[in-house]
């Protein structure tokens, strides 16, 4: 059998986290949470995930700082990042795709959409892959 997927949630909300990481958990995900950004580019280099939620506002790094050091490392670089911010606006979402961010989720947002984000972009990763 298959081990689930690692995803990788970097949120300092922790009502916000906790709430990601109960609808990933219910749909099959394996699901790691981090607050600090710091501790998530950490925890990312040494468990390499198969998929990070990133939120662009984080406690010591921001987002887009981690997003652009995943994206230059060799051996993280293929690692898809799925942003989730309230930084909404065209220019934010502009930024975040020019420092390496996968996809885009402006807060509030419904789970589900989260849910079909990250499958999406675990199955493009995939194709890439092969």
């Amino acid at each position: 059998m298959r081990q689930p997927r690692l995803i990788q949630i970097a949120e300092d909300e922790q009502d916000m986290a906790g709430l990601m990481a109960h609808y990933l958990r219910r749909n099959g995900f394996a699901v790691e949470v981090t607050a600090d950004g710091l501790e998530a580019l950490n925890t990312l280099m040494q468990r390499r995930p198969d998929l990070v939620v990133l939120d662009w506002m984080l406690p010591t790094m921001s987002g887009i700082e981690i997003c652009r050091l995943v994206k230059s490392s060799p051996l993280l670089k293929h690692t898809p990042i799925l942003m989730v911010t309230a930084m909404a606006s065209t220019e934010h979402k502009l930024e975040g795709f020019r420092h390496g961010a996968d996809d885009y989720l402006a807060k509030p947002f419904d789970m589900r959409e989260l849910v079909a984000r990250v499958r999406n972009l675990l199955h493009r990763s995939e194709q890439t892959a092969a």
